[in-house]
């Protein structure tokens, strides 16, 4: 067996892993609304059908209808009155982060990495990449915010069901000043990205969300069809890690290839701090809304 059969095998055994753990049980969920998302034909009606069978979605929902930052006049109690008074696209956005943000539970800090630093980290990268795309491509960028949240699942894998060898690959990038992927390749002969890669695949995920998971970190050799994507995802993981804002998997920086990839967004320094600002504010209300 050469060393791309060894690896092919054990991320397949990996998947199967996840699939038998409670990490699967997001799949329903969130497969079901990315399918909502990029079905021109659904309404608020099919997300609500999701959304009522999922009791944790459901309290979440209307917690934030109810909060200060919407101000009901009255309290909200049923489901579809929420939907209409926080609206359909907070609603899209609300549903996957809730789902997305059940894997990411637990209050550990191992040198510097905890989950809910990595959770925060996600969702600056899901919303910044989904401003890159509504201000500069005049899209609502759906799948580019799916991304930002799932993008790191594979080190959520790696700590669960490689402790161990997580333990030393923090280390690793503590004392040898290694980037994540770089200490994952030498201790398991795989990286994350290759991991959320194979789950993505294997969950039956739109193949452009797949491959940008896939080469979140080297967007150089994703599909031509999905340059644009992986290029936003990368810029949107770099600011993120540059700001401080979660966990940094990346501290050495590949400023180049960063450069390369605002070139072929044509996204100018200018436009992108404007952005930056924005999403810090985004994150501040959510942090007082307690969504984060």
């Amino acid at each position: 067996m050469n060393q791309e059969e060894e690896k092919s095998t054990k991320l397949k055994k990996i998947v199967e892993i996840v699939n038998k753990s409670e990490i699967c049980s997001i799949r329903n969920v969130v497969s079901g609304v990315i399918r909502i998302i990029n079905d021109p034909e659904s309404s608020a009606k099919d997300l609500m059908e999701i959304i009522q069978i999922d009791p944790p979605l459901t309290g979440k929902l209307l917690k934030l209808a109810n909060s200060a930052y919407y101000s009901p006049q009255t309290k909200i109690n049923e489901i579809q009155q929420a939907m209409i008074w926080v609206g359909y696209d907070t609603l899209k956005k609300l549903a996957l982060r809730q789902k997305v943000c059940e894997v990411f539970d637990g209050d550990s800090t191992i040198k510097g990495y905890s989950k809910p630093f990595l959770w925060k980290h996600s969702i600056a990268v899901s919303l910044l990449g989904k401003m890159i795309y509504r201000r500069e491509f005049r899209e609502n960028g759906e799948n580019i915010y799916v991304a930002g949240l799932l993008h790191d699942i594979g080190i959520i894998v790696i700590d669960q069901f490689h402790e161990d060898e997580f333990g030393l690959i923090l280390s690793n990038t503590k004392t040898e000043k290694e980037n994540h992927t770089k200490a994952e390749k030498k201790v398991l002969g795989f990286d994350h990205a290759e991991v959320g890669k194979a789950i993505a695949k294997d969950w039956n995920l739109p193949q452009e969300l797949v491959e940008v998971i896939g080469c979140h970190h080297n967007p150089d050799n994703i599909a031509q069809e999905f340059v644009r994507a992986g290029s936003t995802l990368y810029v949107a993981d770099f600011v993120c890690q540059q700001k401080g804002l979660g966990y940094s998997d990346a501290p050495i920086q590949d400023k180049e290839l960063f450069r390369r990839c605002l070139k072929r967004l044509n996204l100018t320094s200018y436009a992108l701090d404007l952005i930056v600002e924005d999403v810090e504010n985004e994150l501040f209300k959510m942090e007082e809304q307690g969504l984060l």
